[in-house]
């Protein structure tokens, strides 16, 4: 399951997310996280091919999940809003500590809906 989480400039929130998000995740290669931001000077900015290839979007903001529904309308029912606001610098520990247990949550939602397939 391909997991994009998304923030403004995708410098210190989502890609932290993601990070936490691969560490937490206990089965390798059952799940791929990436990041982008919204800003178009973003590192990794969102796209369209980004967008597709995820089957879940964690965006940090309500403003995040409005553009995307302004830009890609047909995307939104992949979106999941964590709610965590732009104060933050990156790799500041208050963020991860914001973090972790909003990407626990995603990780478990995720693990519940698409449980392991156990070789026969």
């Amino acid at each position: 399951m391909n997991v994009l989480f998304v923030c403004t400039g995708n410098v210190a929130r989502s890609p932290m997310a993601a990070r936490l998000f691969r560490e937490l995740s206990r089965a390798p290669g059952r799940f791929v996280a990436r990041s982008a931001g919204t800003d178009p000077r973003a590192p990794r900015p969102l796209t369209t091919r980004e967008l597709a290839w995820a089957d879940v979007v964690a965006v940090m903001e309500a403003e995040h999940l409005a553009t995307i529904r302004q830009h890609w309308p047909d995307q939104v029912g992949k979106v999941r809003v964590l709610g965590v606001p732009d104060d933050y610098d990156p790799e500041e520990p208050a963020l991860r500590r914001v973090l972790l247990p909003r990407v626990q949550a995603l990780l478990g939602e995720l693990e519940r809906a698409a449980p392991r397939v156990r070789p026969g």
